[in-house]
C-alpha cells in the first residue's frame, strides 16, 4: 500500500489573501486534505466610515442639532440653517440672548417639541455661526 504524505506549510502574511482548495488523494480516495494557497494580493477592506476631515460650518451646525436633540426633527436642514443665520443676525444687530430665544422659540407655535428644537437651533447657531456672540447668553 502506497502512502502519500502531504506537508502543508502555513505562512502568516499580513494583508495577504488566501484561497482554500480541497485535494483528494488518488492513492487514498477516502482521504481529503485541505490545502491553503497564499497569495500576495491584498485583502479588500471597506473604506472607513469617518466623518469628513473638515466639515463646513453648516454641516457642523446640523450635526450638532441631530446629536443634541433626541426627538424627531420635523424641520428641513435648510430651514434650521436659515433660523441659525437669523439668530446670529439678530444678535449682531443688538438683541440680547434672551430676546433672540424668545423670538425664535415663539415661532414654534406653542408646540413644546418644536420649541425645544428651536432652542437647540439657537444654541448650535451661536456655537457654529457666531461664537463671538456667546457672551450674550452668560447671564
Amino acid at each position: 500500500m502506497k502512502k502519500s504524505i502531504f506537508v502543508v506549510a502555513l505562512l502568516a502574511l499580513t494583508a495577504c489573501g488566501s484561497k482554500t482548495y480541497y485535494v483528494t488523494s488518488t492513492d487514498a480516495p477516502t482521504t481529503t486534505v485541505k490545502v491553503t494557497k497564499t497569495t500576495d494580493a491584498p485583502i479588500a477592506t471597506p473604506a472607513p466610515t469617518q466623518p469628513p476631515v473638515a466639515w463646513s460650518d453648516e454641516e457642523e451646525f446640523i450635526s450638532d442639532i441631530y446629536n443634541g436633540y433626541d426627538e424627531t426633527i420635523y424641520l428641513e436642514d435648510q430651514d434650521m440653517i436659515d433660523a441659525g443665520y437669523t439668530t446670529c443676525d439678530a444678535l449682531r444687530n443688538g438683541m440680547s440672548g434672551y430676546e433672540v430665544l424668545e423670538v425664535i422659540i415663539s415661532s414654534g407655535g406653542g408646540i413644546p417639541s418644536i420649541e425645544e428644537l428651536l432652542g437647540t437651533v439657537v444654541a448650535s447657531a451661536v456655537v457654529n455661526f457666531c461664537p463671538e456672540q456667546a457672551y450674550k447668553f452668560d447671564n
